[in-house]
Parts: C-alpha cells; sequence; structure tokens
C-alpha cells in the first residue's frame, strides 16, 4: 500500500512510531537471528539506520541507497495520495481483510484460530495442509497466502490470508469459490 512492491528479498522499509519523549531511547539497529538450511544460526541487522557500522571506505554494499530509494519512492506514493487518499487506502485495505474474513469463514472447514484485531491480514486454519492448499489454489491463478508451517509457526493448516486496497469483490468472491473447491477435492 506505500507504493513499494514486493521484490525477491528486498530492499524494504518500515516505520517505528513512539511518543515524542521516548524517540532517543529508539533503538539504532535490530538484530534478527535466523536459522539456515544446514540448522545453522546466522545473525542479520533487520533494522538500521543506515551503515554507521561499518567505515565508508570498507562497505561493500549499497544498501542505504537502496532503503533511500525505497523511501522516496513510497514517499511520492504516499504525497500523491495525499493524507485523505493514503487513509482511504488504509480504510479499503482493512475492508477488504474484514470481507474475505467473512466469506472465507463459511467455507466448510475453515476456521479462525486467532482473535483479535487485525488489519489486512489474518490467519486461517485450514482441514488440510496450507502447503497444499496454496498449491492448489495457485493452480486456479491464485497467490492464496503464506503457510505459516513454512515459517516454523503455527500448525499445518494455519494460511496466512492478506488483501490490499487494489482487490475487489469478484476477486475475494473468486477466492472464496476456488478455495471451497479445493478443499473439497483435497
Amino acid at each position: 500500500p506505500l507504493g513499494i512492491p514486493l521484490t525477491g528479498g528486498g530492499p524494504y522499509f518500515g516505520f517505528l512510531a513512539c511518543r515524542k519523549a521516548h524517540v532517543r531511547q529508539l533503538p539504532g539497529r535490530l538484530v534478527a537471528k535466523t536459522v539456515d538450511g544446514q540448522g545453522r544460526a546466522g545473525f542479520c541487522l533487520t533494522l538500521q539506520a543506515r551503515e554507521q557500522h561499518i567505515r565508508r571506505g570498507k562497505a561493500t554494499s549499497n544498501i542505504c541507497t537502496n532503503q533511500g530509494l525505497m523511501v522516496t519512492a513510497a514517499t511520492i506514493h504516499m504525497a500523491t495520495l495525499g493524507g485523505h487518499g493514503l487513509q482511504r487506502t488504509a480504510v479499503l485495505c482493512h475492508e477488504r481483510a474484514v470481507r474475505l474474513r467473512e466469506l472465507l469463514t463459511v467455507v466448510p472447514g475453515v476456521r479462525l484460530p486467532y482473535g483479535g484485531p487485525f488489519f489486512h491480514e489474518f490467519v486461517l486454519r485450514l482441514p488440510h495442509a496450507a502447503v497444499a492448499v496454496r498449491d492448489a489454489l495457485l493452480g486456479h491463478g491464485l497467490l492464496a497466502g503464506l503457510p505459516l508451517s513454512d515459517w516454523g509457526m503455527g500448525e499445518a493448516g494455519d494460511l496466512l490470508v492478506c488483501t490490499t486496497e487494489l482487490l475487489e469483490e469478484a476477486d475475494l468472491l473468486a477466492y472464496r469459490d476456488a478455495l471451497t473447491s479445493v478443499l473439497e477435492t483435497l
């Protein structure tokens, strides 16, 4: 919704918000831990203001430039939308997510494992492995969502589903119909 499409591995950007009194307490860097294909631990900087930790002469990455380009593109996109347009985009994303959740939870066997508020993504618990459902829906021309088991989270049937402002009612109905068909045949 901020004008930055998904690409193979990024770069992306994010926002952190806090009260003005706490600005100086925000971290300059956040380090994430992951595990590679052989089970070895690895660490990376998932949030950094810029490459302050590397001397300019020894830097081998242009991550600052790339992040700067992404932020510039998003700034232009948000300025074009304006405050009301950005708010309308957010409202549309949420409305579409609410509608899709309503449509999908009446499909036999589909449940919501987690309650609580959400913005434009939510988790469905499917009666079959989410990976199999995702792959079958791909055959219907749909990017169904993200199986949480791919990331070592949730149960095998948990599928993270997301909507954007670009989806129309016909798209949501097509997803429901395709999911119904796939669940009946698996």
